[in-house]
């Protein structure tokens, strides 16, 4: 198992395409985030997004994320958990999960803004100022001590070769051992 946490942009998403050519499957605990906004009916936008999570961590605790994206994980797969905000989900999956491992990927905020515009994606922010009010509203929940607390750290600093050949080599010498 393994728990991958960064900033929006930072190459999250690269780092699991080149994990399921290993043979991971991935679990997006964003994308449970979003099919409990849509029932809901919660408008897929950045910011309303963001708020209804909010919401639900200070109703249901702060795992509750974590809690909800278990549905979602198989028994006995090599799986890629994508999305960790804060150590209480990570203490939930600790609980779960015998054998885990936390790698962050870092990327600078001009680099995170850049990627993030390009990949366009509806509920994506649409500004710098968007990307602020996001990055604090995601250190708000904890995520800069899950970065800071990680088993690995991934430097996102250069081209998508690059970083996936990092990736490739990182998963090899650390994962598949």
């Amino acid at each position: 198992m393994i728990l991958v946490t960064g900033m929006p942009g930072a190459g999250k998403d690269e780092f699991i395409s080149v994990a399921n050519n290993f043979g991971f499957k991935d679990v997006h605990m964003g994308n449970t985030v979003r099919k409990y906004a849509v029932e809901n009916g919660i408008e897929l936008r950045d910011h309303e997004v963001g708020a209804f999570a909010s919401k639900e961590r200070e109703k249901h605790g702060m795992h509750i994320w974590a809690q909800r994206t278990c549905l979602y994980i198989e028994d006995n797969e090599s799986t890629i958990i994508d999305g960790l905000r804060n150590y209480e989900e990570l203490e939930y999956f600790q609980k779960k999960f015998s054998t885990l491992s936390v790698v962050a990927i870092f990327a600078n905020r001009r680099d995170r803004l850049d990627r993030i515009m390009k990949r366009n994606r509806p509920d994506d922010i649409k500004s710098e100022t968007e990307l602020l009010d996001r990055d604090k509203r995601e250190l708000s929940w904890g995520l800069g001590n899950l970065i800071a607390l990680a088993d690995y750290m991934l430097v996102n600093d250069s081209t998508l070769d690059v970083f996936k050949e990092r990736t490739s080599e990182f998963m090899k010498t650390h994962i598949l051992r």
